[in-house]
């Protein structure tokens, strides 16, 4: 959404934004039910409120509820097994979906799932700014680096590769892992220098490495994510190499601008070819800057996004029109 927020106004839009989170959280909840009326649209992004909550505001307003994690379910990594959330997260989140005029699902996990109780879902794919010029290969003696960008609880997809990147790096001296993180992966094989995240340093981060990669275990959390990690390396160039789970296979087009990988095997297989050939990763490259801004350019989605937006309170507008 922040990203977005400056472009509004380039689509007959205005929005102003309230922040229902932290200490002040009831405040601002309140403060919402008391001005929702004075709204055209009421835009929810990923966060349940209780029914009568969602009830009130879409008797002020119309609501669109936008989410791009699983957020029925609980995050596997942390649980250990593949748990549904509450019945209360549930009911709640059945409610908010079933009174939304609006629905933004980023994956078709996601929009398979919403529809069981709307029908007013769209698949609004994730977006990211890409860098003003598509960014050349560095030219760095020889090495290679092989990037992961993530927080630190989903350090626990690159213990699940492991010993394939230990096996990459010792036939390939030439390969260097990074990582952007907030710490490095414990109880591993493989030597990664860690570069500490900061919003200031993430551009810099994504130019300098010449392949990104995005293992995911194939679980319904997964399954659900929106492949923001392949977004933020295609819109830099990079060839990808990543789990064969939920909206990866979209991103991917295989040996295109990457490859989708099932087994340690292939993962091995597949970065070896990069890391070997020069030109394919440049074709690859290529291909992965043109995907992004085809599909996943900021200005692509939001123009997607006002486009719904604005045939909705057209409809919303006519005679008879439900509210």
């Amino acid at each position: 959404m922040e990203q977005f927020l400056p472009h509004w106004t380039q689509y007959d839009i205005r929005v102003e934004t309230l922040c229902v989170s932290g200490k002040r959280a009831l405040n601002h909840l309140l403060e919402a039910l008391r001005t929702s009326w004075k709204y055209d649209y009421v835009w929810i992004q990923r966060k349940v409120f209780p029914t009568s909550v969602i009830r009130l505001l879409a008797r002020r307003s119309r609501i669109i509820f936008d989410f791009d994690d699983a957020i029925y379910v609980k995050q596997v990594m942390l649980t250990g097994t593949e748990q549904p959330e509450s019945r209360l997260k549930l009911g709640w989140l059945a409610g908010t979906l079933s009174r939304s005029a609006l629905v933004f699902a980023g994956s078709t996990t996601l929009q398979t799932y919403a529809e069981r109780y709307s029908q007013n879902v769209h698949l609004v794919p994730t977006a990211l700014n890409a860098p003003g010029q598509q960014i050349p290969e560095r030219q760095q003696n020889g090495t290679v680096t092989i990037g992961w960008i993530g927080v630190n609880s989903n350090l626990y997809f690159l213990n699940m590769i492991d010993k394939a990147l230990s096996e990459l790096q010792t036939k390939q001296p030439g390969v260097r892992f990074s990582l952007m993180s907030g710490k490095l992966p414990q109880e591993v094989e493989t030597n990664w220098e860690l570069s500490p995240w900061s919003s200031e340093e993430e551009e810099q981060w994504l130019d300098q490495i010449d392949i990104g990669i995005m293992p995911l275990s194939d679980d319904e959390w997964c399954r659900g994510k929106c492949a923001f990690k392949l977004i933020q390396y295609m819109a830099y160039g990079k060839p990808v190499v990543a789990a064969n789970v939920g909206t990866n296979k979209a991103a991917i087009t295989e040996g295109v601008n990457g490859f989708l990988v099932n087994s340690e095997r292939e993962w091995i297989k597949s970065l070896d070819r990069l890391v070997s050939d020069k030109a394919l990763r440049q074709r690859m490259g290529v291909e992965s800057r043109r995907i992004h801004m085809e599909t996943y350019e900021r200005a692509q989605v939001q123009a997607q996004i006002a486009a719904l937006i604005h045939e909705d309170h057209r409809t919303a507008s006519l005679p008879n029109a439900a509210r």
